[in-house]
């Protein structure tokens, strides 16, 4: 049986949020990506411990007059990837916004990492330790990516597929645990 995971991947305009899903879904890079206009959604199965998982990849717009479309896409997703540009400090200060809104209008169980993108560019404005402090200070896990070499987008999606399994063994450990609980209420 394949499992479904819903996964957003958000972020300002022009980060890399289609190159990074593209990346991944068939490990190719355009360099030249029109806007996305609202979402686009790919799929790429996978298997983990066993099981067969299939990320839903809702790759949104990062045009400040679709944010208000993003958390459509968020609100139900398990995994939730929010990528900045280490080559544009807007992106990175951007990232407050991005945090608290994932947090605010999304599943409260989701997983979430940031995701510096660009790295291979000359002209790096944010670094990693600054990027990683600050990732650390909301307890979301940090990774560097190059949706142009490739670098880093195989852990990503590697971090979130096991994540998302785990997430989802222990609902279902939980709701065993509850049907259990009232099973022998009854009984005695």
């Amino acid at each position: 049986m394949i499992e479904d995971i819903k996964l957003t991947i958000i972020g300002d305009t022009q980060v890399g949020k289609t190159s990074i899903a593209l990346r991944y879904v068939d490990d190719s890079f355009q360099n030249n990506i029109v806007s996305t206009n609202g979402g686009q959604f790919l799929r790429k199965s996978i298997s983990i411990d066993g099981k067969v998982m299939r990320f839903q990849i809702w790759d949104t717009a990062g045009q400040e007059r679709f944010r208000s479309l993003a958390s459509l896409y968020y609100r139900t997703a398990l995994a939730v990837v929010i990528v900045f540009d280490v080559t544009r400090q807007q992106t990175y200060n951007d990232l407050d916004y991005w945090v608290h809104e994932v947090r605010t209008k999304g599943d409260p169980n989701a997983v979430i990492v940031i995701v510096g993108n660009k790295i291979d560019a000359g002209q790096r404005i944010i670094s990693k330790e600054q990027a990683l402090l600050y990732a650390t200070s909301e307890k979301i896990k940090y990774f560097e990516t190059s949706a142009l070499t490739g670098y880093g987008i195989n852990e990503v999606f590697g971090y979130l597929a096991q994540r998302c399994v785990d997430l989802k063994q222990q609902k279902c450990d939980s709701v065993d645990k509850k049907k259990l609980t009232k099973i022998y209420k009854g009984c005695c």
